[in-house]
């Protein structure tokens, strides 16, 4: 199957006419401008296509938000409602891919932790790609070929995790492994901070749709002390791999 954009005919203004009203909610939530959805080829995922995402779609799935790739044979859909944890959906037998919904430009380049917040990055003027979880940069605790489709060399690259990552030692390890894999391609990594008050986590979307401004993020090279307990279980999950390799 093919996913792709059906809204290059459609007024401008006029995309409630084409969304379920729960999905341009979801969409406006995170800050994102009708131009940036449409521009961006998300939809409305009709009913039926639905069965493309699952062996056998849950009879709790009411319906689902379509986020299409670079690739127009696959795509990631959001469904509603969730299915506990179970937000993210992508075609059964498929690997992760890294989601590029515009020309990557020269210069340094946000990589963000999800669809809706890479959106929200490239609204306010970042060069972003985004992955679709900490981890989802790797198949098989192999790095994904869809980050060679970026001259990596001589290229500042900033990860701009949830903030959650930073009361989480696991989840930080995933950032640090991906900085270094980055780093081996030849990239400047710095990892940005986005402040948390109490306990619930902020994206990157809830961050700018509040008014925050990316220049004012904290952000680390991933020499700092802050990445020293990751650095200690990379160079141990590293030796591991060529182990295992051997």
């Amino acid at each position: 199957m093919r996913f792709t954009a059906p809204y290059s005919l459609i007024p401008s203004g006029d995309l409630a006419s084409h969304f379920h009203p729960e999905h341009l909610a979801d969409l406006r939530a995170s800050g994102l401008t009708d131009e940036t959805i449409r521009a961006a080829g998300v939809h409305s995922l009709a009913p039926r296509f639905v069965e493309h995402f699952f062996k056998s779609v849950p009879a709790e799935v009411e319906s689902a938000l379509c986020f299409t790739y670079q690739d127009p044979s696959f795509a990631r859909i959001k469904i509603f409602p969730a299915l506990g944890k179970m937000k993210y959906v992508q075609p059964p037998g498929t690997s992760a891919r890294l989601y590029m919904p515009f020309a990557v430009r020269a210069g340094a380049v946000s990589i963000c932790e999800g669809e809706k917040k890479t959106l929200a990055a490239y609204q306010a003027g970042l060069n972003a790609v985004g992955i679709g979880g900490v981890w989802n940069w790797l198949t098989k605790a192999t790095p994904i070929d869809d980050l060679h489709l970026i001259d990596w060399s001589d290229r500042e690259a900033i990860i701009v995790p949830d903030s959650d990552v930073w009361q989480r030692p696991d989840l930080l390890r995933a950032i640090y492994a991906l900085g270094r894999e980055l780093r081996e391609h030849g990239a400047s990594v710095l990892v940005a901070q986005i402040p948390q008050e109490g306990t619930a986590k902020i994206g990157l979307d809830d961050f700018l749709a509040s008014g925050g401004m990316v220049a004012d993020l904290e952000s680390f090279a991933l020499s700092s002390r802050i990445f020293r307990a990751a650095a200690f279980w990379h160079a141990r999950w590293k030796l591991k791999k060529v182990l295992e390799a051997a």
